[in-house]
């Protein structure tokens, strides 16, 4: 029988939860830990289907701590880049920022003329 890694992330602290529903459904699985803060992995049957590793954590506990599931770190790590990134300004964005402040520093002038 051969192992595969799943990774899984979400809001803080829902290890021990995952761990209990995992240990409570009879999937078979070891949990192992990972160098990353917030995520979680587990090794499974090469034969497994994520949809039932999905059902033995439990929609209420997948939806409760917004759980994301990966097949390496790799994948784990593109998504926090993607997101971090996403927060970001892009050029033409920053560019009207600056504009509108200085805006702002001249309407703050006039309005101390008056």
């Amino acid at each position: 029988m051969g192992w595969v890694t799943i990774y899984i992330s979400g809001k803080p602290d829902f290890e021990q939860e995952v761990l209990h529903q995992l240990g409570k459904s009879g999937f078979a699985f070891l949990p192992g830990s990972s160098d990353h803060v917030d995520l979680a992995l587990y090794w499974v049957n090469e034969s497994f289907k994520l949809r039932d590793f999905k059902k033995a954590v439990g929609a209420k506990i997948v939806f409760k701590y917004r759980l994301r599931f990966y097949a390496s770190v790799e994948l784990f790590q593109q998504e926090q880049n993607k997101t971090k990134n996403a927060h970001q300004f892009t050029t033409h964005e920053k560019g009207m920022i600056h504009k509108m402040k200085a805006w702002e520093k001249t309407k703050k002038t006039y309005s101390q003329i008056d």
